[in-house]
């Protein structure tokens, strides 16, 4: 940590719980594709989070919206293996979004949860047909003077 202030707004974190998940895109290319428009809609409704994915996803090409789909699917299912059984019956996909920092790091985020200093890192990766995600759920705590 070069250039940081020895013990100002540094933070240690502490892994809770891992998840991955990892689905093949052709299984959303057929749904996307074959069903009918309305139902694409509905699945993309019940899957994206409603301002921070849904409407990339809708101006996106048919075919990377494949790709984005399958990674919102991928990156979900392997947040929600990171909660505990209460906090799966919470939440729903479309209440979880992705988005990337300044410097460009992958997290997953819902703004209703409320658990203090926690955060969800994401590693999403594509190749061919697959795309792999994992989730790493950390809690986060202060290396100052008063904490670790």
């Amino acid at each position: 940590m070069s250039g940081c202030t020895p013990g100002a707004g540094r933070k240690a974190g502490l892994v809770v719980a891992i998840g991955v998940d990892i689905i093949k895109t052709s299984r959303f290319e057929k749904l996307l594709r074959t069903k009918t428009t309305s139902f694409a809609e509905r699945l993309s409704k019940r899957i994206l989070h409603h301002t921070h994915e849904l409407p990339k996803f809708n101006e996106m090409d048919a075919g990377r919206q494949v790709q984005f789909m399958a990674g919102s699917w991928a990156a979900k299912e392997a947040l929600f293996k990171t909660l505990h059984q209460e906090e799966q019956d919470v939440f729903n996909f479309n209440e979880w979004y992705r988005y990337n920092n300044s410097s460009g790091k992958p997290f997953i985020s819902n703004d209703k949860y409320d658990y203090n200093n926690e955060e969800f890192h994401l590693s999403i990766s594509h190749d061919d047909s697959l795309v792999i995600a994992t989730v790493l759920r950390q809690k986060l705590y202060s290396l100052d003077s008063k904490g670790l």
